[in-house]
């Protein structure tokens, strides 16, 4: 028996005729057979990694500063009930993914960094999917006073392959901590991908967050950052590309509680084929959060007449003395790109390949591994 769980919820209502307030997904996709094992590099003096029971997991995450729940104020009607620590896939994703996990025996990997320790290099987290694998991991990633982490993470597997893998990572980042957090996506072009992310930021904690979706035949990619403390920061910036009959599905909401935080979010993604995407973008600014500045940009190059794009930026507002500022870009090629172009001798195709390119790289140059962005380059032209 099947049931429908409800993913990546629009903090607030919108007409419900244009499907954007949330999405809908059969709880029988979340089925696990299967662990993946994760590929490390030696880790850094100062850094462990240890699994740890979904209860004691609970605990860290339950000692992170308290989330209070959206009001009903003003007209804006929250449809969605906050979990103890928000992630973007929501509660409902939270709760199965937890359940399917504990009843196979899967442990929380634990990611932690001493207070003060600033790691030199990154750490890479490897974990290769096969044909048939439908596996979850969960990640704590705990940043301690003072101390910095980059950590990339990638998730791939062979080109025509497919299954289910799962990701859920909560963040927690203590006073004064930096994390530069990148994520890359290649799965095979039947895999169904779930990217679950929550974030707790303390008193002048920054995170960066860099994440690249560019396989699978759907893909559910959520993240959630609490700015709660005073002077926090969350910036991300974000490449996905979705060919032929993929379908993709995105919220952000970042949280603004803390005085003076600062939100600095940009989606760029290409579209072609029959591709099909939604993307909710929030800021939510809080009482209390005074001083605080949000931005957001979407940019939507769309390389086919048959796509179905739907984009929501929203701005949500409690407090007075803030700045926020949205927008979104969605459009073809223009015919004096092309013409210039074409003066040049290059076809039509050719310049929809530059433009992409030049788009999702802007975001994979950003990520400190060499080999991986080879990889990365490689798997964009293959698609295209």
């Amino acid at each position: 028996m099947s049931d429908l769980i409800m993913i990546n919820n629009l903090p607030c209502l919108t007409w419900n005729r244009l499907d954007l307030n949330r999405a809908a997904v059969d709880s029988r996709d979340l089925e696990v057979n299967t662990e993946v094992p994760v590929e490390f590099l030696t880790l850094p003096d100062g850094v462990s990694c240890r699994p740890v029971t979904g209860a004691a997991a609970a605990k860290l995450l339950a000692r992170t500063p308290v989330q209070v729940p959206e009001r009903v104020q003003a007209g804006k009607v929250p449809i969605y009930h906050p979990q103890r620590f928000a992630t973007g896939l929501g509660g409902d994703f939270d709760r199965l993914a937890s359940a399917a996990a504990d009843a196979a025996g899967k442990k929380v990997q634990l990611l932690e960094v001493r207070p003060g320790a600033a790691p030199a290099r990154p750490i890479l987290w490897h974990t290769e999917y096969h044909d048939g694998n439908r596996a979850l991991s969960r990640q704590i990633i705990h940043v301690g006073e003072g101390a910095s982490l980059t950590l990339v993470m990638d998730f791939v597997s062979g080109a025509e392959d497919g299954g289910m893998a799962g990701v859920s990572t909560g963040v927690i980042l203590d006073r004064g901590a930096r994390l530069d957090l990148c994520r890359v996506q290649m799965l095979g072009s039947s895999y169904v991908h779930f990217d679950d992310m929550g974030a707790s930021l303390g008193e002048e904690a920054a995170m960066t967050y860099r994440q690249l979706e560019l396989g699978g035949s759907r893909t559910y990619a959520g993240a959630q950052a609490e700015l709660i403390g005073r002077r926090s920061s969350f910036t991300a910036r974000m490449g996905y590309f979705a060919t032929e009959t993929a379908k993709m599905d995105i919220g952000y909401n970042v949280v603004q509680r803390g005085r003076r935080t600062k939100s600095d979010m940009t989606f760029d993604g290409a579209l072609a084929g029959h591709a099909a995407k939604t993307f909710r973008g929030t800021i939510d600014f809080r009482n209390g959060s005074a001083g605080s500045t949000g931005d957001e940009q979407e940019n939507v190059l769309l390389l086919s007449p048959a796509i179905v794009n739907k984009t929501i930026p929203v701005i949500l507002c409690e407090e007075e003395d803030v700045q926020g500022r949205h927008g979104a870009t969605v459009g073809r090629l223009a015919d004096d790109i092309l013409f210039y172009f074409g003066t040049r001798g290059v076809g039509m195709r050719e310049a929809q390949e530059m433009m992409v390119t030049a788009r999702l790289g802007a975001v994979a140059r950003e990520i400190p591994d060499e080999d991986l962005r080879s990889r990365i380059d490689a798997f964009i032209s293959g698609k295209i």
